[in-house]
């Protein structure tokens, strides 16, 4: 069975790229901010036959993003990685000389180097599937 992680998938995108995934017969890995959002997603995605993992955290997260990796691993093999989970930051947007760095720095955790850092943790797992990234 091939395996995917979609990250930010408890709306939106996510969530539909999710839900075309498990229709197609994918078992899932999904993530996003706020559980009580992704438990409806899951819930879903159960009705459509998957297997899902629904991971509630922050892709920004060290951690969170091994856990997503081991959850694939616990699955059998990796063989797409949808990065997905995304912020704007502040709205409306602000000018860059008036952009406050904490949220620039947030938008640029979010957007770069969390999706960079799970592709360099799922890549050992990707190798072997030959798998792919969307980004």
């Amino acid at each position: 069975m091939a395996v995917a992680i979609v990250t930010g998938a408890s709306r939106g995108l996510g969530r539909a790229v999710a839900l075309d995934l498990a229709s197609d017969g994918w078992d899932l890995i999904i993530d996003g901010r706020d559980s009580s959002s992704l438990e409806l997603v899951r819930d879903e995605l159960d009705a459509l036959g998957a297997s899902v993992h629904a991971i509630a955290g922050d892709v920004t997260d060290e951690g969170h993003r091994s856990t997503l990796v081991d959850s694939a691993q616990d699955a059998g093999s990796l063989d797409l990685v949808v990065n997905n989970a995304s912020t704007l930051g502040p709205s409306p947007l602000p000018s860059l000389h008036h952009y406050p760095l904490d949220a620039l720095r947030r938008v640029y955790d979010v957007n770069v180097f969390a999706p960079l850092a799970l592709v360099q943790a799922s890549l050992p797992l990707l190798r072997v599937s030959k798998g792919t990234v969307v980004s």
